[in-house]
């Protein structure tokens, strides 16, 4: 058989009739909500806002060392700061969690903490580079405690501890770039001199080979051989000089013999005596006195040029003076060949230094790429090291992106949790559904016949008449009484009510200005 389909009207006899079994519990849900609601105890809510300033001087003038994102700093900040050795000094400080310090360990008692603190990141959109990006443009910092002035007090202690970490943060991060970037350019510094001591001994080593030498080295070359071409002219011309000179001193006497009163000086020469030794020898055998002398003269003629005989015998000036150009010719001579031994080996050098030049210049050319690359990251580097330092300045004197302090944490008036308000509306809410479930579910499970349409169901036909329900004097006085409990019951709703606004949320006097003043904005 199908179920009896209810209207609003079916609904509204089971209230009617179930009334006490909907009421009861929804007393009990709503009391127990009141009791929580005033029961549960404050918490108080100290919080700050801090502004990330940017940076006041330009960035294209002094770029700062520090280039992570706010957001991430912040977090970082936040993880430095929340260890558990941090959080329990600031417990033991302020003397947080007295009763629970005896129950909990120090971990749990630090993790109480960590939920007690909230960190917000205010952010914005900030169109760059041709894409929507977020941008933190501040950051709010709360704690939440029991206490009014504690939690403010706890509050400025994290406010203060996140300025001071992040001014060190940047400070240190700032010297250690700077560190870094001095130690880097100082090992470049001692490598380009390490360089520069093998460029020298390279250089000392093939110091005729060099490249910047090719030029000078073949211009010696064609020097020397020009020079060379000069000795051997010089040679060739001393060398006729030397056989004239032979021959003039082969046909001068070195002796002058003086003849009569008249002083007159005879100069003997080879060719004299030999013509004269020629004509005696017509006249006179080789044994006669004559020929004899006159040989020897002609025998001692011949010993001086050959040099044997004394330089004391030659007194001719002239046999002198060409003895003397001819040793000066000789000298001449050993000179031009003593100069031309010493070209000679010049120009092998230059020839060996010239023939070295390419494997040399190779070497040479490695040391001197390495030696410029070097000085120019040596360069870079010095010169990102001076950035780096004013960067350094800039975070000290605290130039550059800093945090600052918008709104300090105050003293709250008022908890910021439990909102009773809400509770109490809630536990109205679970009240009424909690007792019209109830009575919902004491009708389900009543089996009684309430009306004639149960009656038609169950016996398959019509009543021949419905007598309808007909109250009496005890029935008028019971509807009576009833509702007087109910207005009694509304009003006393909504006094509890209004005390618990007054008292939990805000005086009634603020409230109703509020609530005027929001009306006449609306109409």
């Amino acid at each position: 058989m199908e179920s009896e389909e209810k209207t609003l009207k079916d609904y509204l006899q089971i209230i009617r009739r179930r009334k006490y079994t909907i009421i009861t519990p929804m007393l009990v849900l709503l009391l127990l909500s009141v009791i929580v609601a005033i029961a549960l105890p404050p918490v108080y809510r100290s919080k700050a806002t801090i502004l990330i300033e940017q940076q006041h001087i330009p960035a294209d003038l002094v770029k700062s060392t520090v280039i992570s994102f706010a957001d991430e700093r912040i977090r970082q900040i936040q993880q430095k700061l929340m260890t558990i050795d941090n959080l329990n000094k600031i417990i033991e400080k302020f003397n947080l969690y007295p009763k629970e310090k005896n129950l909990v360990n120090a971990s749990d008692l630090a993790e109480q903490f960590r939920l007690a603190t909230t960190l917000e990141l205010i952010n914005a959109d900030v169109v760059g580079k041709g894409k929507n990006t977020k941008a933190t443009l501040a950051f709010t910092l709360a704690f939440d405690y029991k206490v009014p002035t504690i939690t403010q007090k706890v509050a400025n202690e994290l406010v203060t501890l996140f300025l001071d970490e992040n001014i060190r943060s940047r400070t240190q991060r700032a010297e250690e770039s700077t560190k870094f970037l001095q130690e880097e350019a100082e090992k470049f510094k001692l490598e380009i001199q390490k360089i520069e001591n093998q460029l020298a001994e390279y250089k000392d080593k093939y110091s005729g080979s060099l490249p910047e030498l090719l030029s000078v080295n073949m211009s010696s070359i064609a020097r020397i051989e020009n020079t060379q071409q000069q000795l051997q002219l010089q040679e060739k011309m001393l060398v006729e000089r030397r056989i004239n000179l032979h021959n003039q001193l082969a046909s001068t006497s070195p002796v002058v013999i003086e003849s009569g009163d008249n002083k007159n000086t005879k100069v003997e020469t080879r060719a004299s005596l030999e013509a004269e030794y020629k004509n005696l020898l017509k006249k006179y055998s080789n044994t006669h006195p004559d020929t004899k002398a006159l040989k020897r003269r002609l025998d001692e003629f011949e010993e001086p040029n050959k040099g044997q005989a004394s330089n004391a015998n030659i007194n001719n000036p002239a046999y002198l003076q060409l003895q003397s150009e001819l040793n000066i010719a000789t000298v001449e001579l050993q000179n031009i060949n003593q100069q031309k031994i010493a070209l000679a080996a010049q120009l092998k050098k230059l020839e060996t230094n010239i023939s070295q030049t390419h494997q040399v210049e190779r070497g040479y050319s490695d040391l001197m790429r390495d030696l410029e690359n070097h000085k120019t990251k040596y360069t870079e580097l010095k010169a990102k090291y001076l950035e780096a330092k004013l960067s350094q300045n800039l975070e000290a004197e605290q130039k550059a992106e800093k945090f600052t302090l918008l709104e300090p944490p105050r003293v709250p008036e008022k908890p910021e949790k439990p909102n009773r308000i809400k509770i109490i509306f809630l536990g109205f809410l679970f009240s009424i559904a909690g007792g019209l479930g109830a009575g919902l579910l004491a009708e389900m499970m009543d089996n009684s016949i309430r009306n004639h349409n149960v009656l038609t169901q169950l016996t398959g036909s019509e009543p021949l008449v419905v007598i309808p329900y007909i109250e009496n004097q005890e029935d008028l006085n019971r509807s009576r009484k009833n509702k007087i409990n109910f207005t009694l019951l509304g009003l006393f709703l909504i006094v509890g009510a209004a005390l618990a606004i007054h008292f939990f949320y805000m005086p009634l006097d603020i409230a109703v200005n509020k609530v005027s003043d929001r009306l006449s904005m609306l109409f």
